[in-house]
């Protein structure tokens, strides 16, 4: 009988003795036929004794057995459960093994018709020995599937493994040889590169971003957060697939700048100072937040009280002002004056307002900053400043809040 497994059962009757006798002597001829139907539908089967050649013509060696009710009761599943691991491990599709047992069935059927019609069978013997195959081979597949699920499972759960592994060494302090990193990724099919940069994402959103992007090397979640790494980041497309693997889970990352191996700690404590800054609403950012690209913001956040002291003193003229709109108008107006000194219009363009309102507006600010207006190093103070305001309250709390891993 063919195997049982936990999707179905199936209850068949044996074909009668005297039908096993007449149709045994024709399985040779059979199962060759079932190998050259698949090796006309698949030209990697050409060579006659390849190692998928040999499981197929075992396991259909097996399957019409089992059809004819021969073989060991207990033999079958394993046998075809070890067929699909092995398929998978030869890197070959299921569909492609749900094919073979489709070809190989259809294949068995017309040739037991013809040996039968031949012998004299009768061909209601034949139905009956069709109906019990059928399902015999539908069984056996099943338990094909089901050793490819296992093995894929097994080698994918491995090779994350090894991949979190390769993370962990990268991060570790002091660093291993270059020799013991070049045998971890190769172990996982990864070419180190001169440089890399590491990004960070909310734990949250750990399993919906490794489904988008099977193929980075991540690590997590922990903590309250997943780390990941990008080699050779400034190659072609390398910082674009990330971003739109990120968009795809609807997830948040911040990237550290890119930097030498050895300096794999630097690029991850920057991407995690970064996704603080995103957190709390610092900076606004779409999927992909890049360091390199909020360098001062880092700067300012870098050192939250220095910052706060900071735009305390320079901004205290403002601070003066009644009323917080009033206060709100004349900081973004210092703000855009500040990028485009003497141009009204502009600066009128940028806010929406009509030139003569930034012209009362900055004969205000000169009654409150006075010379620090035209004086370069003030200038470039009240522009960290207004970066600042309400920057380093935020950051602090920011600081507070970001996760941290043990490493």
């Amino acid at each position: 009988m063919c195997p049982t497994n936990n999707l179905a059962t199936l209850e068949t009757q044996p074909p009668p003795a005297e039908l096993r006798a007449a149709l045994m002597p024709a399985v040779p001829l059979i199962v060759d036929a079932a190998i050259a139907a698949i090796r006309g539908r698949d030209p990697e089967l050409s060579a006659s004794e390849d190692a998928l050649e040999r499981n197929l013509r075992r396991g259909l060696t097996d399957a019409v057995d089992r059809w004819f009710d021969t073989a060991s009761p207990d033999a079958g599943g394993d046998l075809h459960f070890a067929l699909g691991r092995a398929q998978a491990r030869a890197g070959r599709s299921l569909d492609e093994l749900m094919s073979f047992y489709r070809i190989a069935a259809q294949t068995m059927w017309r040739r037991l018709t013809e040996v039968g019609m031949a012998a004299g069978i009768e061909p209601e013997d034949l139905y009956a020995l069709a109906e019990t195959g059928f399902g015999c081979v539908e069984a056996l597949s099943t338990q094909a599937a089901a050793g490819f699920a296992d093995e894929h499972s097994h080698r994918s759960g491995a090779s994350r493994s090894r991949r979190s592994e390769l993370v962990r060494l990268l991060l570790k302090d002091p660093q291993p040889a270059a020799s013991v990193l070049d045998a971890t990724a190769r172990a996982v099919a990864i070419e180190l590169s001169p440089t890399l940069a590491f990004f960070v994402g909310r734990a949250e959103q750990y399993d919906a971003f490794t489904r988008s992007a099977r193929d980075h090397v991540v690590l997590g979640p922990s903590e309250g957060e997943f780390v990941g790494v990008m080699f050779d980041p400034d190659g072609p497309g390398r910082r674009r697939a990330l971003a739109a693997a990120a968009e795809r889970a609807a997830s948040q990352l911040a990237l550290g700048p890119a930097v030498p191996v050895a300096a794999a700690r630097a690029s991850l404590a920057r991407a995690r100072a970064l996704l603080a800054l995103v957190r709390a609403g610092l900076i606004e950012s779409g999927p992909l937040a890049e360091a390199e690209q909020h360098d001062v913001a880092l700067l300012l956040g870098a050192e939250p009280t220095l910052a706060s002291d900071l735009a305390a003193r320079r901004l205290a003229p403002l601070r003066a002002v009644r009323g917080a709109r009033t206060r709100g108008n004349l900081a973004l107006t210092l703000r855009a004056w500040l990028r485009h000194p003497g141009q009204r219009k502009t600066i009128a363009h940028k806010l929406g307002v009509h030139p003569q309102t930034v012209g009362y507006r900055m004969a205000r600010l000169r009654e409150l900053f006075g010379a620090a207006l035209d004086d370069p190093d003030r200038r470039f103070e009240l522009e960290l400043a207004l970066r600042v305001e309400p920057y380093a309250a935020l950051a602090a709390e920011a600081e507070l809040e970001a996760p941290r891993t043990t490493d």
